[in-house]
């Protein structure tokens, strides 16, 4: 999400990283009587559904991939190991004590040896990386078709890319060709392209949406902005209120692609939309707890009042949520709790496992679930 002061980027870091927990994977086994044993029938059921599938493992520090059988098919030799997408995946080996990141292949061998410090998954053909502070993209064969020379860079939709340069954010095209001047202050992980048009800062850090040649589209009038999912974006205005505690009210709801508000801006918070519906809240009266709910497209509230402590976004028919305990669990779209909150940390599924940890917050290892939150694997 685009955001205009430093104060509200950190309160959105803390609730993004506070609703899903996607970047780390440690804990003690759960004592629950579901993670004692793992289930031969489920492991079978799995593997027929996903039977190429690869997910990464950790095994006394070093990292492989099993099947979805829990079966290990590339043997735990990495010092990092990222999630496949499409055929290669991003793994990590130290190098005179700094970690290099290249590619692997589904056997486990080297397709792109590393040689970067940071490195992302490929999209639309393209890989962002860093070498020497510095950042551009390669091809799946490892080419550097974009030279390393931005400050930053984000990945490509639509044939367009968000890089920063000179402190300044503009934006290329697929030659690295500098399409859009950098003269806007937002990261380049957000301000995506869709259907042509993406949200960044105007006059007074107000948020609009240009168009591939930098135009104004939607005039900067929004608090802070999202790019377009589908038809519809979550937007956030300021507004005076007297009775607020600091004079003003910032809330948000969902605009169409001609800027106008399609669900009106009467909450604090909204994921986008995903699978036709959004998850949002609004702080109760006394400002002590927040109130969940999830609309339709048509702003109807098909699920209220969900009392947990945080509820993620809708994938795959499930939602992630939170209870008071900081245990996380998932609720189907129908609110009722398909796997009870009983894990310290969550991962979305990816082909039909999630990656979970559980223990506590100082000592935590990570377990793999099926949909059925039956134990496929554990660390």
């Amino acid at each position: 999400m685009i955001t205009q002061s430093p104060a509200m980027l950190k309160c959105n870091i803390i609730i993004l990283f506070s609703i899903l927990l996607f970047a780390a994977f440690s804990c003690h086994p759960n004592p629950s009587n579901s993670m004692k044993q793992e289930s031969p029938a489920a492991k079978d059921a799995a593997f027929a559904e996903y039977p190429a599938a690869l997910y990464p493992i950790r095994v006394k520090d070093k990292w492989g991939y099993m099947n979805r059988k829990g079966e290990v098919i590339i043997k735990p030799s990495f010092d990092d190991a990222k999630d496949f997408y499409g055929e290669l995946a991003v793994a990590g080996l130290i190098e005179n004590k700094e970690m290099l990141y290249g590619y692997i292949e589904k056997e486990g061998n080297w397709k792109i040896k590393p040689a970067f410090k940071r490195a992302s998954p490929f999209n639309e053909g393209n890989a962002v990386v860093e070498k020497n502070g510095l950042y551009g993209y390669i091809d799946p064969d490892g080419n550097e078709i974009i030279p390393c020379q931005f400050e930053s860079a984000g990945r490509f939709s639509e044939g367009i890319a968000a890089v920063k340069k000179n402190g300044w954010t503009g934006f290329i095209d697929t030659t690295g060709t500098i399409i859009i001047e950098p003269k806007y202050t937002c990261s380049v992980d957000h301000p995506l392209f869709s259907h042509g048009m993406a949200p960044v800062f105007g006059p007074d850090e107000k948020t609009g949406y240009i168009n591939t040649s930098g135009e104004w589209v939607i005039e900067p009038k929004f608090h802070s902005a999202s790019p377009f999912k589908g038809d519809v974006a979550w937007a956030m205005i300021m507004e005076d209120d007297v009775k607020a505690q600091h004079g003003f009210r910032i809330s948000g709801g969902f605009i169409n692609r001609q800027g106008e508000f399609i669900i009106g801006p009467e909450y604090d918070f909204g994921w986008d939309f995903s699978e036709g519906h959004a998850v949002v809240w609004k702080i109760s009266e006394d400002r002590t707890q927040k109130i969940w709910s999830v609309i339709d497209t048509t702003g109807r509230k098909v699920l209220d009042n969900l009392l947990y402590r945080n509820v993620g976004a809708m994938h795959n028919g499930r939602i992630a949520v939170q209870d008071e305990e900081m245990k996380w669990g998932f609720i189907n779209s129908k609110g009722e709790e398909i796997i009870p909150p009983q894990y310290t940390g969550i991962n979305l599924f990816q082909n039909g496992l999630a990656r979970m940890e559980v223990g506590s917050a100082f000592k935590s290892t990570f377990v793999y679930i099926n949909d059925k939150g039956e134990l496929i694997w554990k660390e």
